[in-house]
Parts: structure tokens; C-alpha cells; sequence
């Protein structure tokens, strides 16, 4: 015979027990002893959160022949035959595989019929969202107006699926998500009267584990002692439920607000050679940061944390500014692993911006200071004359006159190796006046060069997707800049030219003829280009942008 799982042998069997919904457990419990039951309720919200079991209690509570304040006795011959399970006037349906017309016909010709044993006849509805219109509109007026000796009860996950007319007749109760509290309050409880020795850290991992739900949580932890044993620790806790690279998400995130990018991608090496998760690790290194951004924000108190793990967090912070948290984390959310989960590469990426940018910061910071007082300035005859600056085409794009800009007011940039040939250097873009209304052209079909790199060739889109931008048009050839130069070097690195081919490939598609890619480092042209792509986008609205994005071009957009 087999063996009752624990959370059916734990489900509760009163009101009080009722895990985390003491707003509702107490409305349901009046309702009984103020003898005001209404005729049908609607149950909504996430998964084990009790929605099921609040309809049985109540089915219980108002057939119980001496209830208290509200709550079922389970000692009286009708809470027996409930916690026995051989309650007859208890119907339960599944909607999901009794969904159509016919089927609630059914139900609807069996309400006239009295109870069998109890006062009331209890028809839960599971999944209630599941039912077909016409089944619903069968249920309709049996809704509106039932028997006296029947109740309803609708559950759902999903109520915005529900009829208006069909909500408008229910009590409606939305339960939440179980409060890591009650979650771990409840485990306790059922670690207690089943000999299970079990920390309460451990406890805290199961309950964040299942997200709310307590249904989750009981078979997490029934899972754990069926694996370990019931002496359990929480490293044994930590492991079965797959989060053993936590550790090393917190190390991750300490090299990259460090900036130590040789050590964060031999991290994230040896993550990926374990075999771990990576969109599991990823979730937990945002995770980390989200908890860092609110400790450097002073709300430690809204996390769960010892006292020895706000102090190692306030002093890894210490000396970080809020910028730069909410850079990495944003960074590290945005990494998209869904093309390919067992490529560490969007990780890499996200690391290496998250470092390039903090070094690019700290190497203009100066710039930002107040300059010292100035020398004695020099005879006028001594001050050198300035060079004149070739005349600006006014179809120039905005790459030229940001390029212009910068050679008005100049900034600090950090310094960089030596370029070899193999290496991507930072080169002045020649843009003829003639070019540019075909380099407009290009630039306009971005977008779409972009989707459909990523579905050619998985590792070319994710490096077009890396902060880079067409710049230039040197004739036939496209100038493609990134902003940092270990992306230029990936995408000019693969042994076959795989990259640059799927990028060529692409545009010939795109366009219609065959043009070749030529990759650079300017990373101030990629930040204008971005600038005026977003500029545009503002001016033209959302919906001009949407339209852009599928290929269209505005006519008479002066006017």
C-alpha cells in the first residue's frame, strides 16, 4: 500500500491551521458561527496557497454538528467522515477534464437532488477557469439561484478567466502567496511530529525555494529527507535543491564590483565545467545584487540576513557607488540565456561590460574634478593659432557630428595595448557625403540585421546584441563599432570566419546586395548612434519605432 505523501497528510484540518491566509480563515470562521454562509464563493490565486483546502474546511465547518466559534470539531460522526475521506455530500470536480456543457448539466440536474447524510451538499469546482462559455452559461442560473442545501465553492489560478456573470454571484477571496514566515512555521511544525532534525536556516532555503507555495514547500522537504535522511543539515538542503553555486554567485559579484575580470571568467569557467545551471546561477548572482543594492540603500532589514551576513555585505559595498550596483545588476538581468543555456557566453559578456564601463568611469572620473588653478597665461603672440576643421556635410549623420564634438571639447580615455593586427583599434570613420543616405538605409535596417543574425548564428547575434552599432560606410564595406574591444576581437576571432560570414550573409539578405564588415573599436560613435536611435524614437513615438524596427522609413518626416 503505498505511503500517504505529507502534504496530503498535512493539509489543514481547521481554520487556525491554515498557513499564512488569516484574513480569510477568519471571515470563513465568522461566517459559520454567524450562521451567514453565502451560497457560492470564488477562491482565487496562486497554487498551494489553500484554496482547495479552505473549501473543504468550509464544507466541513458547516456540517459539523458542534462546531467552535466557527471551527469544525473532527471529532463528530460528519468531521469524521470528512477527514476519512468517505464524505458522500462532498463533490469535488476537476474543470480542467470536465470542462464541457454536458458535464455541468450533470451537476446541474443533481443539485436538486437533498443530501445524502450532512445538511449541505459541498460542490468544489477545481480549475475553474477551465470550463467552456457554454458550460458556463449552464452553470449560469443554478449559480444564481441554488437549492438551500448547496454550497459552491470555485478555485481558480486564473480568475481574470472568469465570466463577470459568473464572479458577480461568488464571495471572492484572493489568496497570497504563503509569507516565508508561515512557510517556515509550518515546516517546523511538520519537522517536529515527524522526528525530521532540520535547521531553521535549511528551512528558510526550502520556503524561498517553493515561492509561496506550501504545498511546494512540504514536498521540497520530503524530497530532502527521502535523499539525506531525516537528520538534515543545510548544506544537504542546499544541494538537493540545486543552489550549491551560491557561494560562487556571491564570489562573481564581488570580482565584478571589484573589476577583476580574469578572475570572474575563471569563476564562471569552473561554473559552467561543474555543470551547473547557468540560468540558475545567473538568477542567483541578480539575486545577490538586488540584496547588495538594498544594503547599500539601508534597507538590510527587508532581507532575511544574520548579523555576519549584513556586515560581510556593508563591506563589500563600502567604497561602491549606487550607480554601479544598479549597472552590474541590470547588466547580469539582462544576460539572455534562453538561445543557448549551456553557453557561458552571455555571462562573460555581462562581466566584461560590467568591468570595461567601471574602468572607463574611473579613467574620466579626473576629468570631472575641479582643475587647479591655472599658470600665468602666455603672451597672445605665443598661443597657437587653431587648425581649421573641414567643412560638415549637412547630410552627415550623427556618428559625424558626435565624432565632431568630441573633437571640440576632448576627454580622458583610458589607455590601451598597442594594436596588433589581429586586434580591433580605434580608427576615424570616412564618411563621404555621397554615402550617407545609403548608410542611413543600413542603419535603418538595424533591427532586423540583428534578429535575424541571433537566428542564423546564436554567438554573432548575442555580440551584435553587446553594445555595437553600424557607423560608416567605406563603398561597398560596412563599419561595424563596438564599444568595448574584447567584443570586436570574439567577433573577428572565430577559426572560420563564422561570425563575420552570418553577420555578411544577413545583410546581403537584408538589403538585396553583398556588402563586406569591417569590425572597430570606437566606443564614443556606438554611444552616438545609440543616442540618436533613441532620439528618434522620441520623435517619431512608439508606434514610428515599431514601424521602423519592421523595416519602414517616414516620408516627408521634415513636415
Amino acid at each position: 500500500m503505498a505511503v500517504e505523501v505529507l502534504y496530503r497528510k498535512y493539509r489543514p484540518q481547521s481554520f487556525s491551521e491554515l498557513a499564512g491566509q488569516d484574513p480569510i480563515a477568519r471571515t470563513l470562521r465568522n461566517a459559520v458561527a454567524a450562521g451567514k454562509v453565502a451560497h457560492a464563493y470564488l477562491f482565487s490565486g496562486p497554487r498551494g496557497t489553500g484554496k482547495t483546502s479552505s473549501g473543504r474546511l468550509l464544507a466541513k465547518a458547516v456540517n459539523c454538528s458542534n462546531p467552535q466559534d466557527g471551527e469544525p470539531c473532527n471529532v463528530c460522526d460528519s468531521c469524521l467522515s470528512f477527514l476519512e475521506g468517505r464524505a458522500i455530500d462532498l463533490i469535488e470536480l476537476d474543470a480542467a477534464s470536465n470542462r464541457g456543457v454536458d458535464d455541468i448539466r450533470n451537476l446541474r440536474d443533481n443539485v436538486g437532488f437533498a443530501p445524502a447524510v450532512a445538511r449541505f451538499k459541498v460542490y468544489i469546482i477545481d480549475e475553474a477557469h477551465m470550463l467552456t462559455e457554454q458550460a458556463f452559461n449552464a452553470l449560469l442560473k443554478t449559480l444564481e439561484e441554488p437549492p438551500p442545501h448547496v454550497l459552491f465553492v470555485l478555485a481558480t489560478t486564473e480568475p481574470h478567466k472568469i465570466p463577470a456573470t459568473i464572479a458577480s454571484r461568488c464571495q471572492r477571496f484572493d489568496f497570497r502567496r504563503i509569507p516565508l514566515e508561515a512557510a517556515v512555521a509550518r515546516l517546523e511544525t511538520i519537522c517536529e511530529q515527524e522526528g525530521i532534525a532540520c535547521p531553521k536556516e535549511a528551512l528558510e532555503l526550502v520556503a524561498r525555494a517553493a515561492t509561496g507555495s506550501m504545498r511546494d514547500a512540504i514536498n521540497l522537504l520530503e524530497q530532502a529527507v527521502d535523499y539525506h535522511g531525516r537528520d538534515l543539515s543545510v548544506d544537504a538542503v542546499r544541494s538537493g535543491l540545486g543552489l550549491s553555486g551560491d557561494a560562487r554567485s556571491a564570489e562573481l559579484a564581488r570580482l565584478t564590483l571589484e573589476g577583476d575580470l580574469p578572475g570572474g571568467l575563471i569563476l564562471i569557467s569552473s561554473v559552467r565545467d561543474d555543470g551547473l545551471d547557468l540560468r540558475q546561477f545567473q538568477r542567483q548572482v541578480v539575486s545577490y545584487l538586488r540584496e547588495l543594492l538594498l544594503v547599500h540603500a539601508g534597507a538590510e532589514n527587508t532581507l532575511s540576513l544574520t548579523k555576519e551576513q549584513a556586515a560581510e555585505m556593508k563591506k563589500l559595498v563600502k567604497g561602491v557607488s549606487r550607480d554601479e550596483l544598479l549597472r552590474a545588476l541590470q547588466t547580469f538581468a539582462q544576460a539572455d540565456l534562453r538561445a543557448d543555456p549551456l553557453s557561458p557566453l552571455p555571462l562573460e559578456i555581462a562581466l566584461t561590460e560590467c568591468v570595461l564601463t567601471k574602468q572607463r568611469v574611473a579613467a574620466t572620473a579626473p576629468a570631472s574634478q575641479p582643475a587647479p588653478e591655472a599658470a600665468p597665461a602666455a603672451p597672445p603672440a605665443a598661443a597657437p593659432s587653431p587648425e581649421p576643421k573641414p567643412p560638415v556635410s549637412r547630410s552627415r549623420p550623427a556618428t559625424a557630428a558626435a565624432s565632431e564634438t568630441r573633437d571640440a571639447a576632448p576627454i580622458a580615455e583610458p589607455e590601451r595595448a598597442p594594436a596588433s593586427e589581429a586586434t580591433p583599434v580605434q580608427v576615424p570613420i570616412e564618411i563621404t557625403a555621397p554615402a550617407s543616405e545609403e548608410l542611413a538605409r543600413v542603419q535603418a535596417e538595424w533591427e532586423h540585421i540583428y534578429r535575424l543574425t541571433r537566428q542564423k548564428n546564436q554567438k554573432a547575434g548575442a555580440l551584435l546584441n553587446s553594445n555595437c552599432a553600424i557607423v560608416g560606410m567605406e563603398g561597398k564595406t560596412i563599419v561595424l563599432a563596438f564599444q568595448h574591444q574584447m567584443l570586436a576581437e570574439k567577433m573577428n576571432s572565430d577559426d572560420n570566419g563564422a561570425n563575420i560570414q552570418a553577420v555578411r550573409e544577413v545583410v546581403q539578405e537584408v538589403l538585396g546586395s553583398e556588402y563586406d564588415i569591417r569590425c572597430v573599436l570606437d566606443p564614443d560613435a556606438v554611444v552616438a548612434q545609440r543616442a540618436a536611435r533613441r532620439g528618434s524614437a522620441v520623435r517619431g513615438g512608439h508606434l514610428v519605432e515599431a514601424a521602423r524596427e519592421m523595416g519602414a522609413r517616414l516620408v516627408n518626416e521634415g513636415e
